[in-house]
């Protein structure tokens, strides 16, 4: 229904019919973007390539907040389940290999005036790129789950274990930093105290090892209330990704604190004495060089409550609650209804959700069980999304496909 990592799509959806079977495997994907400044339309004309005209990046501007939120999320997985006892037996066991990056974090307007535009916006004025971060994280996770079901089947709890393959990070931090460009464009002054890390450079195809860690996650839910009652309750509580990537000593730290006046260079004034060069730059200091390094990255930590309301026929609905770690992401809040048909083979999920990334959302769900031993499961985080991309902000789709003998 929302942003990864809560949605647990990794994981082999059993069917309804699916009684006397012991083994399912699935496969998965799932991707989503989300910013509370940048619309869809925007954000696709950027990563396809498209030539973005000026109209557009004008109006884009006319959307920006004094600092806007970013978050970028992808993953595909493989995942084998097993049941020792399919109709009897309280516990279950899965084995998942996902593959996963994300990007998040926060920039201000004049940051993204400056990449968009460069500094002709700001001839005679000062560009404010404080309090601006990004973060990319890319990973590999080899994931160890345990089910257990209470005898009565009323409640059931997951417990996982991961070992974690570090790939590729990279990451900024701008505390401070300033631009000023003369009404005539003939000089600039900069200030900015930054630091940037990113992992080792000399490997970087899928799988390359630069880092590696572990995390765990786990699953609560509770059926409540009268068993008799026709309606039944159902209360979930999730946590995910519980951990850290150590990245290897190769790894490049820098630390920027620079003041710089640049005038330019005029050709015909340039003397070389004493190996000295006369009209580049003056600073106080610039970029040092690389130290080399461990350094220690938190995941994305998701957490999630959620109350599931069924009804005696064949419509439910619920609300949940969720928030992350990740930077600055707002607590989000969803409510949504659903409705099966009598042999459970088609059901649709649908509802509002308000927060994360994206603000306003609208996802959709649908679960098709056409036999016992197949189903899928599919949907977007903001169905309006593709609809109207120019006046929306959020987008996503996620797939299950799954197969049990």
């Amino acid at each position: 229904m929302a942003q990864d990592p809560i949605l647990a799509l990794y994981r082999p959806h059993w069917s309804q019919q699916a009684n006397g079977l012991h083994h399912s495997i699935s496969f998965s994907g799932e991707y989503n973007a989300g910013s509370d400044a940048i619309t869809n339309s925007f954000l696709n004309s950027f990563y396809k390539g498209i030539f973005i005209a000026a109209t557009s990046k004008t109006e884009q501007e006319n959307r920006l907040l004094p600092s806007n939120r970013i978050g970028i999320y992808a993953t595909y997985a493989g995942s084998y389940c097993w049941r020792p006892n399919a109709d009897s037996s309280n516990w279950e066991f899965v084995i998942a290999y996902r593959d996963r990056q994300t990007l998040f974090g926060k920039f201000s307007s004049d940051a993204f005036k400056l990449a968009f535009e460069g500094n002709r916006p700001f001839l005679g004025k000062t560009a404010t790129l404080d309090n601006t971060n990004l973060t990319n994280l890319h990973w590999q996770q080899i994931q160890f789950e345990a089910k257990y079901y209470t005898p009565d089947r009323k409640t059931d709890a997951v417990i996982g274990f991961s070992i974690l393959n570090g790939q590729q990070l990279q990451e900024i931090n701008i505390r401070r930093a300033s631009l000023f460009t003369e009404q005539n464009g003939t000089a600039l002054d900069v200030s900015s105290s930054a630091t940037y890390y990113r992992s080792d450079t000399a490997l970087t195809k899928t799988g390359s090892r630069n880092g590696s860690g572990t995390s765990f996650n786990f699953r609560f839910n509770t059926k409540m209330g009268d068993t008799t009652s026709p309606y039944r309750q159902l209360l979930t509580f999730i946590v995910q990704d519980i951990g850290f990537i150590r990245w290897n000593k190769n790894s490049e730290i820098y630390s920027v604190d620079t003041s710089l006046h640049f005038t330019g260079v005029d050709a015909s004034a340039i003397l070389i004495n004493s190996g000295q060069l006369a009209g580049i730059p003056n600073s106080d200091s610039l970029i040092g060089a690389a130290q080399n390094g461990q350094i220690i990255s938190f995941l994305p930590l998701g957490v999630l409550l959620r109350y599931t309301l069924f009804t005696p026929g064949q419509f439910w609905g619920g609300i949940d609650a969720r928030a992350w770690s990740y930077c600055d992401a707002l607590p989000q809040i969803s409510m949504f209804a659903g409705w099966h048909t009598k042999n459970c083979h088609f059901s649709l999920t649908t509802g509002a959700a308000w927060g994360g990334y994206s603000r306003l959302q609208f996802p959709l769900k649908i679960v098709w069980e056409p036999c016992s031993r197949f189903s899928l499961l599919a949907g977007t985080n903001n169905a309006i999304g593709y609809l109207v991309p120019s006046k929306t902000r959020g987008q996503g789709l996620f797939v299950n496909l799954s197969y049990a003998f």
